[in-house]
């Protein structure tokens, strides 16, 4: 359903009127005030009394608080991935250390997709939550301009935001209910392209080091078997052989197995000229390290030291495999970039 389609609003009965009550009373209100805003209409647009229908903020919304979103764009080589670590620089780090340098305060700032270390990204989207004592106004776009410059003037010259603007609110579905709540550079995204770089040729442009793979020219590359690899992935399918992490990360769900199941919309291996090549991956979201683990495995087909029938039981999980069962590599992370955050409005 469109977020911008007319929304059914079920009844707000009584014993929701009591959840909504009990949920209020667990949240402190010197933090937060959660608004219930009720909206109503009959088949003919007639309004009725709030209490017949409503739209619910199931998410905290902070009184004078405003959203911003924006698009960010980096060189992944000299950061240790997106995600904020402590005495590492990532892109987290830089970003929530100029905003909160700017308005004297802690600025959390959150990213729609967690990249590795050494990946780039070209239009990383993020967004953050201003007060009204940040002396900024936010309903003038000059302001958020001088906002974007006064950031890009205090981060290093490897990272640079653009496109910042207000969020807009979000209808979503939860627990088959419609509800109002604030937009979320994670859950309104509607898909994610990376692009891996590829040389294949026997010496590469020197400047392009930082943001292509070179391959061993010796070692001959099958782009068709490569290709025809990749294609294998497009679809929807348990990719926990092609994830990073994903034992340790269960140790702390204390015995839970994650879903490691993802959809994956292409795959296109993209010619460029001069055993220049580039592929070409849609997907809805990725787990850690899955492109890379992909493509990885996919250059082994290619270069025949892995069969196709092994790679095809990894991707199927014949006999339930997993990472440990591929012995093949995770491409280099500086061959890519997150080329694109996509949405709806934005």
């Amino acid at each position: 359903m469109s977020r911008h389609s007319p929304i059914h609003q079920p009844p707000f009965t009584m014993s929701s009127l009591q959840r909504l009550s009990l949920l209020l009373l667990t949240i402190s209100p010197l933090h937060t005030s959660i608004l219930v805003r009720a909206f109503a209409t009959t088949n003919n647009n007639t309004p009725k009394h709030p209490a017949d229908t409503a739209v619910v903020v199931v998410e905290p919304l902070y009184e004078g608080i405003t959203r911003i979103r924006g698009r960010v764009a980096y060189d992944g080589n000299g950061f240790k991935g997106f995600q904020l670590q402590p005495k590492r620089r990532t892109i987290q780090g830089d970003l929530e250390a100029v905003l909160s340098q700017r308005f004297q305060r802690l600025v959390r700032v959150v990213g729609a997709s967690r990249t590795d270390a050494g990946v780039h990204a070209r239009a990383q989207a993020v967004h953050f939550d201003l007060r009204t004592e940040d002396s900024i106004n936010l309903e003038e776009e000059e302001d958020l301009q001088k906002l974007q410059f006064s950031m890009n003037s205090m981060l290093k010259q490897d990272v640079r935001v653009y496109n910042l603007e207000k969020a807009p609110e979000s209808v979503r579905e939860i627990k088959g209910k419609p509800m109002l709540v604030p937009w979320n550079a994670i859950h309104e995204s509607t898909g994610k392209l990376y692009i891996y770089r590829l040389c294949a040729a026997k010496h590469m442009d020197p400047l392009e080091r930082h943001t292509r793979h070179s391959l061993k020219w010796k070692d001959p590359i099958d782009v068709d078997v490569l290709t025809r690899t990749l294609k294998h992935m497009e679809g929807y399918h348990d990719f926990r052989a092609f994830a990073g992490g994903i034992e340790q990360l269960e140790k702390h769900l204390k015995g839970k197995t994650m879903n490691t199941k993802r959809t994956v919309y292409s795959i296109e291996v993209v010619d460029e000229g001069e055993d220049m090549y580039r592929i070409e991956v849609r997907l809805k979201g990725a787990l850690y390290k899955m492109v890379r683990n992909m493509v990885g495995s996919a250059l082994e087909v290619a270069w025949g030291k892995l069969s196709e029938e092994e790679f095809l039981a990894l991707l199927h999980r014949t006999e339930a495999a997993g990472r440990k069962q591929n012995r093949s590599k995770p491409a280099p992370p500086e061959g890519l970039t997150l080329e694109s955050v996509y949405y709806d409005d934005y």
